[in-house]
């Protein structure tokens, strides 16, 4: 499919027509019937074609579902990328709703800030990002082992050490192995990792998230991290 990239300025809000409900609730049913995608959300931008959100994704279509675009939209007056905008809008989650109890806690000095991660042993760009994050300050780290690299056991014997944080890190940051798994000990904590890690919509880790629910994915550096806390404010 050759992708069509639209880069185009926003109108002035008073210029601005907004479409009425049904022509919104038309669109949804087009891309239903003619993409055979079920639309969470449709709604007309000020350049005329249908933002349309399915499963956190978005798509870009004309009012009869003839054409869609692939690619970003950009506002040129203000140098905003808008969709990328959007789709970390769409990426934030309430993390009042977080389990904690699943995630290994993690206190450096006061640890008056907060950052959720989820994060593989296997993960080589998990590693990275843990060796940054030894170097963070007053912060409060809730880590949500997730086996999505075939690391069911070791995540089980990670959260069956007799200290868990100990043992993540001892094998994140120095490679040494945790304790083997205690026959005593059935946890299930690293499959309801994975259905989090699921119902997120997360495709790669290492992936975080701050206390507004906004999401940072990969091995970013400590200057990255610490100019979204200070977003934050």
């Amino acid at each position: 499919m050759r992708k069509a990239f639209l880069i185009v300025p926003l109108l002035a809000a008073a210029s601005i027509a907004f479409a009425a409900p049904s022509d919104t609730d038309r669109v949804k049913v087009l891309v239903k019937q003619k993409m055979n995608i079920e639309a969470t959300s449709a709604k007309r931008l000020p350049m005329g074609l249908y933002e349309v959100v399915a499963d956190r994704n978005l798509l870009y279509v004309d009012k009869d579902v003839k054409f869609l675009f692939a690619g970003h939209i950009y506002d040129i007056a203000n140098q905003k990328d808008l969709t990328q905008a959007r789709l970390d809008d769409l990426s934030k989650i309430d993390i009042k709703g977080l389990p904690l109890d699943q995630a290994i806690k993690t206190v450096h000095g006061k640890g008056e800030r907060n950052l959720y991660i989820f994060a593989d042993p296997y993960c080589s760009f998990c590693q990275r990002l843990e060796h940054t994050l030894k170097d963070l300050d007053n912060v409060t780290i809730y880590t949500f082992v997730t086996p999505l690299m075939n690391s069911a056991a070791m995540v089980d014997r990670i959260h069956c050490a007799a200290n868990p944080e100990k043992a993540w890190n001892d094998w994140m940051l120095e490679q040494k192995e945790p304790p083997e798994l205690p026959k005593n000990c059935k946890t299930d904590t690293g499959n309801k990792n994975m259905i989090l890690f699921n119902r997120f919509g997360l495709e790669g880790l290492p992936t975080m998230y701050f206390d507004d629910g906004y999401r940072l994915e990969g091995a970013v550096s400590l200057e990255e991290i610490e100019k979204r806390f200070k977003e934050l404010k």
